[in-house]
């Protein structure tokens, strides 16, 4: 088997240029976007089925949070891209900077991994620099229920962008 290295030198003799800028600024702008869409979905199941067996909702309580779930989804995406954007163009830069090309479905876990990664510290220091009361004191708790679940909706984007954004392995290799 031929390494990456190897497939993109033979990719760039036959004309093949990897697209950085492409890259980079297509999991800055869709990356945040589509992790406040999933938190958003993830936000309603969990609030719809709280409403549904604690409170007993009747079935125009659930129409009438359907009805509400697009401006929810819209809200979010422009709050994800805010709050997202920063470890999404970090994600971006990195797998440029790396070149990073599709081979085989294994570099769906890498990507997972490196979007994970990188959500996660920037979330934990979030957590950390948000800490504005002198008196407060962060915990463990504070320190992996937050990040955790963020940095999982982050590796998530990043493989969703990867599939859309990186360069898959040229047809003629």
């Amino acid at each position: 088997m031929t390494t990456k290295k190897e497939i993109l030198a033979y990719a760039k003799q036959h004309g093949f240029i990897y697209p950085k800028i492409k890259v980079i600024f297509g999991f800055g702008l869709c990356g945040g976007m589509i992790g406040g869409i999933m938190f958003c979905c993830i936000g309603f199941m969990i609030e719809t089925t709280y409403e549904q067996i604690i409170n007993h909702i009747s079935h125009k309580g659930i129409i009438s949070l359907f009805l509400k779930l697009p401006f929810y989804i819209l809200g979010f995406a422009f709050l994800g891209a805010w709050a997202g954007g920063i470890p999404a163009f970090l994600t971006g830069i990195y797998l440029s900077f790396k070149n990073f090309i599709f081979i085989d479905k294994k570099d769906y876990i890498k990507i997972f991994a490196i979007g994970f990664l990188i959500t996660a510290i920037f979330a934990l220091l979030m957590v950390v620099f948000s800490n504005q009361q002198p008196n407060m004191q962060i915990t463990i708790w504070d320190l992996f229920i937050i990040p955790f679940p963020l940095a999982i909706i982050g590796g998530i984007s990043a493989m969703i962008c990867g599939k859309l954004f990186l360069p898959k392995l040229p047809n003629n290799f």
